[in-house]
Protein backbone atom coordinates (compact mmCIF):
# COMPACT_ATOMS: atom_id res chain seq x y z
CA UNK A 1 0.00 0.00 0.00
CA UNK A 2 1.17 3.44 -0.80
CA UNK A 3 1.48 5.95 1.70
CA UNK A 4 0.65 10.01 1.19
CA UNK A 5 3.70 11.26 2.07
CA UNK A 6 4.67 9.55 -2.13
CA UNK A 7 2.24 11.11 -4.55
CA UNK A 8 -0.87 9.28 -5.75
CA UNK A 9 -2.40 8.95 -8.79
CA UNK A 10 -6.23 9.15 -9.03
CA UNK A 11 -8.96 9.71 -11.01
CA UNK A 12 -11.82 11.85 -10.47
CA UNK A 13 -15.30 11.89 -11.57
CA UNK A 14 -18.01 14.75 -11.62
CA UNK A 15 -21.35 14.81 -12.83
CA UNK A 16 -21.90 18.91 -13.10
CA UNK A 17 -24.20 21.02 -15.84
CA UNK A 18 -23.30 20.78 -19.34
CA UNK A 19 -22.48 24.17 -19.81
CA UNK A 20 -19.64 24.25 -17.39
CA UNK A 21 -16.15 25.28 -18.40
CA UNK A 22 -14.32 22.26 -17.53
CA UNK A 23 -10.74 24.43 -17.36
CA UNK A 24 -12.93 26.41 -14.55
CA UNK A 25 -14.46 23.50 -12.30
CA UNK A 26 -10.54 21.78 -12.62
CA UNK A 27 -9.54 25.55 -11.10
CA UNK A 28 -11.99 25.49 -8.74
CA UNK A 29 -12.33 21.86 -7.48
CA UNK A 30 -8.07 22.11 -6.77
CA UNK A 31 -9.12 25.31 -4.94
CA UNK A 32 -11.40 23.02 -3.20
CA UNK A 33 -9.73 20.51 -2.14
CA UNK A 34 -6.45 22.01 -1.16
CA UNK A 35 -8.43 24.32 1.01
CA UNK A 36 -10.36 22.07 2.97
CA UNK A 37 -10.72 22.96 6.41
CA UNK A 38 -11.00 19.34 8.12
CA UNK A 39 -8.28 17.73 5.96
CA UNK A 40 -5.86 20.07 3.22
CA UNK A 41 -4.06 17.90 0.86
CA UNK A 42 -1.87 18.71 -2.42
CA UNK A 43 -3.61 18.08 -5.23
CA UNK A 44 -2.61 18.82 -9.20
CA UNK A 45 -5.76 17.95 -11.63
CA UNK A 46 -5.81 18.13 -15.07
CA UNK A 47 -8.84 17.39 -17.31
CA UNK A 48 -9.56 14.53 -19.51
CA UNK A 49 -11.01 15.72 -22.29
CA UNK A 50 -13.91 13.07 -23.50
CA UNK A 51 -13.99 11.01 -26.33
CA UNK A 52 -17.68 11.29 -26.76
CA UNK A 53 -19.54 14.14 -27.74
CA UNK A 54 -21.37 15.28 -24.48
CA UNK A 55 -25.35 14.50 -24.63
CA UNK A 56 -28.15 16.90 -24.87
CA UNK A 57 -28.87 16.08 -21.49
CA UNK A 58 -28.41 18.75 -18.57
CA UNK A 59 -25.57 16.95 -16.31
CA UNK A 60 -22.30 16.11 -17.93
CA UNK A 61 -19.39 14.07 -16.82
CA UNK A 62 -16.30 15.40 -16.46
CA UNK A 63 -13.28 13.07 -16.10
CA UNK A 64 -9.85 14.40 -14.00
CA UNK A 65 -6.15 13.11 -13.13
CA UNK A 66 -5.02 13.96 -10.33
CA UNK A 67 -1.95 14.01 -8.50
CA UNK A 68 -2.30 14.05 -4.41
CA UNK A 69 0.04 14.44 -1.45
CA UNK A 70 -1.72 14.41 1.79
CA UNK A 71 0.44 16.00 5.06
CA UNK A 72 0.23 12.84 7.12
CA UNK A 73 0.24 9.19 6.53
CA UNK A 74 -2.46 7.47 4.82
CA UNK A 75 -3.55 5.19 2.55
CA UNK A 76 -4.38 6.04 -1.07
CA UNK A 77 -7.90 5.13 -0.41
CA UNK A 78 -8.26 7.37 2.43
CA UNK A 79 -6.25 10.36 0.39
CA UNK A 80 -9.02 9.64 -2.51
CA UNK A 81 -12.03 9.56 0.38
CA UNK A 82 -11.00 12.83 1.22
CA UNK A 83 -10.49 13.91 -2.08
CA UNK A 84 -14.30 12.92 -2.96
CA UNK A 85 -15.19 14.45 0.01
CA UNK A 86 -13.86 17.39 -0.52
CA UNK A 87 -15.02 17.53 -4.41
CA UNK A 88 -18.78 16.84 -3.11
CA UNK A 89 -18.76 19.96 -0.95
CA UNK A 90 -17.54 22.35 -3.57
CA UNK A 91 -19.70 20.96 -6.14
CA UNK A 92 -22.59 21.21 -3.80
CA UNK A 93 -21.87 24.60 -2.86
CA UNK A 94 -21.87 25.65 -6.71
CA UNK A 95 -24.15 24.02 -8.31
CA UNK A 96 -26.15 22.70 -5.97
CA UNK A 97 -27.77 18.97 -4.80
CA UNK A 98 -27.75 17.43 -8.37
CA UNK A 99 -24.42 16.99 -8.64
CA UNK A 100 -22.01 13.89 -7.82
CA UNK A 101 -18.30 13.35 -7.68
CA UNK A 102 -16.32 10.16 -7.03
CA UNK A 103 -13.02 9.27 -6.58
CA UNK A 104 -10.38 6.30 -6.91
CA UNK A 105 -6.57 5.56 -6.60
CA UNK A 106 -5.27 4.42 -10.07
CA UNK A 107 -4.70 0.79 -10.79
CA UNK A 108 -1.15 0.54 -11.79
CA UNK A 109 -1.78 -0.74 -14.85
CA UNK A 110 -3.57 2.75 -15.43
CA UNK A 111 -0.68 4.96 -14.12
CA UNK A 112 1.29 4.83 -16.86
CA UNK A 113 -1.59 6.19 -19.21
CA UNK A 114 -2.73 8.97 -16.87
CA UNK A 115 0.97 10.29 -16.64
CA UNK A 116 0.59 11.07 -20.42
CA UNK A 117 -2.75 12.01 -19.77
CA UNK A 118 -1.19 14.74 -17.04
CA UNK A 119 2.27 15.16 -18.38
CA UNK A 120 1.98 14.50 -22.28
CA UNK A 121 3.42 11.66 -24.07
CA UNK A 122 7.20 11.10 -23.32
CA UNK A 123 9.35 11.47 -26.59
CA UNK A 124 12.92 11.30 -27.16
CA UNK A 125 15.02 13.89 -28.74
CA UNK A 126 16.92 12.81 -31.51
CA UNK A 127 19.82 15.59 -32.17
Amino acid sequence: MRTSTEPVMALLRVKAPADTDPHVLEAALTRAICTDAERPVTAELEWVPAWRSPGSGAKRRFAFVAVLRGPEQVGADELAATVERAARRALKRMFGKATAAKARPAADPEVATFWCAFRGTPHKVIA
